[in-house]
């Protein structure tokens, strides 16, 4: 049996290009791919860090105005009650909650903590004394929250004060947390982000979207009762990783401090963002060059290594003694020089042949 009848584990040079090829895409994959997929998972984190934060932004602007509108009429409102004009007060304590939706009781208190007016005469002659926003309220201008099964109700009170600036009684409002909840909902569905307001213990006020089934993580919880500037926590929810951003003051402007926080969420989706169409547009590219890589594999293959796997396969016949003629490679110099020498090997054996 001749040598090249017989099997050898060495592999073929071709089949070793081809191999040569894939490991090196597959090692370029490695070393390039994955830290571009990370870099466009960490580009893609801060852009909805951003958006966090300018929905937050949006959404603190539009609640502070709407809420400053009233406070500002609150401000009017004590400035004009007269305490010994019970009529008047009854018409001012009207006019203010027909003038706003969100407005659903006003009240002149008188420093005893008895209701002297009210909207409607809703708890006229009423004791509050007790309650926080008057006893906060008689030292100056003030916000309180409270929650009941009515749901959340915020009380802003500011003194009447007489012609020397002492106090002489309490002018308040009471604002629905339902109207608020509106509107941040409202803010939050055009924005298309889940919303939650904490009030001061960090509890919920207000919730949109995912927060409105489970409440905020301790992390989010500390970041709120911290009172930091606005930060992107990254976190997973049911798996999928979300961004979420805290304002520690929801509400701003010319009134006293409200102690509510802000958090907004938004998911890290990469295929809506640029880098997740250029992402997109890389795998495509990439499967083009595998494309062009295997193309030039085969080209390269069978113009200049078919030669010498065929002049390779010749020199073990012309070795086992067959009378054959070299085929003629001149595409590259090593494979001219094997079929040259090829050539002159079977002529001298011929020689010897015939002298012999």
């Amino acid at each position: 049996m001749s040598h090249t009848d017989h099997d050898s584990n060495h592999p073929r040079i071709i089949s070793t290009l081809f191999a040569s090829a894939g490991i090196a895409f597959l090692l370029a994959i490695v070393v390039f791919i994955l830290p571009f997929q990370r870099k466009v998972e960490d580009v893609a984190i801060r852009a909805q860090g951003d958006v966090a934060r300018h929905s937050a932004q949006s959404i603190q602007l539009a609640v502070s105005a709407l809420v400053e509108r009233e406070w500002d009429s609150l401000v009017g409102f004590s400035a004009y009650v007269d305490l010994d004009d019970h009529d008047g007060m009854r018409v001012l304590t009207d006019a203010a909650a027909m003038a706003s939706e969100g407005i659903t009781w006003a009240a002149v208190v008188g420093l005893d903590g008895t209701v002297m007016a009210s909207t409607l005469g809703k708890n006229q002659g009423a004791d509050v004394s007790t309650a926080p926003w008057f006893n906060q309220g008689l030292r100056g201008d003030t916000v309180q929250t409270a929650s009941s099964g009515e749901g959340s109700r915020i009380f802003l009170s500011r003194p009447v004060r007489d012609a020397y600036g002492q106090a002489i009684g309490l002018a308040v409002y009471q604002l629905q947390g339902a109207w608020l909840d509106r509107v941040v909902q409202s803010a939050a569905a055009r924005l298309e982000v889940d919303v939650m307001v904490l009030d001061t213990n960090s509890e919920p006020l207000f919730a949109y979207g995912d927060w409105s089934k489970a409440g905020p993580s301790a992390l989010i919880r500390s970041r709120a009762e911290l009172g930091t500037e606005f930060e992107v926590i990254v976190s997973s929810h049911d798996d999928a990783p979300t961004v979420s951003g805290v304002f520690p003051n929801v509400i701003e402007g010319s009134m006293p401090p409200f102690g509510w926080s802000l958090v907004v969420q938004v998911p890290v989706t990469t295929g809506a963002t640029a880098m997740g169409s250029a992402m997109s547009s890389l795998i495509w590219t990439l499967a083009g060059l595998f494309a062009a890589i295997g193309v030039l594999a085969i080209v390269f293959a069978y113009r200049y290594l078919q030669p010498l796997a065929n002049l390779a396969r010749e020199a073990a016949q012309i070795a086992n003694g067959e009378s054959i003629f070299p085929s003629e490679a001149t595409r590259t110099y090593e494979a001219e020089q094997l079929s040259n020498a090829l050539a002159r090997f079977q002529a001298r054996m011929h020689r010897e042949q015939g002298a012999g």
